[in-house]
């Protein structure tokens, strides 16, 4: 072994040494009986059982709440019942095992180092459930940017079904059954109202807990609208026009919105692109003519 190692380890030695010699020093006055011994052996011994039973709760409770997430995550991005749910994290198991056992073969023929390979497969999981987890999330806005364009459609329908005198149990099932082409991601929320309705659970509380799930601000202003609507037994065919006013100006915004950034973009790619060919264009004839001069 080098000398410059053995002389830093005895050092520290030296020093650990020292240290325990201190201490024991600092502890040689207090007696120790065997009943304080046991005493105190006890009350370290709960102190440990204690705070590893809090540490195992607060583990179990965040663990319990990312599965929560997710689910509810899987839940806003589509995939409403367990089957589906089931079959969609089977489907990116599929995936994430073909590119798993892509990377075994690779590591298998050119890696020679365990360590490396097993770091390699950790860093592959971790990655994996990271980007899992992102998908899920992009796929739940992306659904509700598609159930905010719905909304317009759904809520003229419930005006015209509502006004035929339909209740609002058979409003929504007529709904169900005639829109699933015009809006199929808002069908889902609805054919999941309708059996949680049918299950015995009591209506407005199943407004108020879809509206609290769903991510489309639009959809939760309906089943808000509805939950009063249920609650109070009042007529709805005012909240229907209300709320058409509401997701018209909202469109409309979003209209100005996309309109003033398309503007900056094609403002920003006229001046990368065009403000060159200008300057060739304009101070191309002055350059070869100051080269001209100087070189002549």
């Amino acid at each position: 072994m080098n000398p410059i190692y053995l002389f830093l380890l005895s050092f520290v030695s030296l020093i650990g040494a020292t240290i325990c010699y201190a201490l024991s020093l600092k502890w040689v006055g207090h007696s120790v009986t065997p009943s304080s011994a046991s005493k105190l052996f006890s009350y370290s011994k709960e102190s440990v059982l204690r705070h590893s039973q809090k540490w195992w709760e607060k583990s179990k409770q965040d663990h319990h709440k990312t599965l929560s997430q997710v689910v509810l995550n899987m839940r806003q991005a589509g995939y409403i019942s367990g089957r589906q749910q089931i079959l969609c994290l089977f489907k990116m198991f599929l995936v994430w095992s073909g590119l798993f056992l892509i990377l075994t073969g690779q590591q298998y023929l050119f890696s020679s180092s365990i360590e490396r390979t097993f770091l390699y497969y950790a860093l592959f999981m971790a990655i994996g459930a990271l980007v899992s987890i992102r998908w899920i999330r992009l796929q739940a806005n992306r659904r509700a940017k598609i159930i905010d364009e719905e909304m317009l459609t759904a809520v003229h329908m419930m005006a015209i079904l509502w006004q035929v005198g339909l209740s609002l149990e058979r409003l929504l099932k007529t709904y169900h059954q005639e829109a699933s082409d015009l809006t199929p991601e808002m069908n889902k929320d609805i054919a999941l109202i309708i059996a949680r309705i049918d299950a015995g659970q009591n209506r407005e509380w199943v407004f108020r807990d879809m509206a609290t799930l769903t991510l489309s601000t639009g959809f939760q202003d309906l089943l808000s609208m509805l939950s009063q609507g249920s609650e109070t037994g009042g007529g709805l065919k005012k909240s229907f026009q209300s709320l058409a006013d509401l997701l018209y100006e909202r469109k409309r915004v979003a209209l100005q919105e996309k309109v003033t950034k398309m503007s900056g973009k094609i403002s920003v790619t006229m001046m990368a692109l065009m403000f060159p060919a200008l300057f060739i264009i304009l101070g191309g004839p002055a350059a070869l003519a100051l080269m001209a001069a100087f070189g002549g």
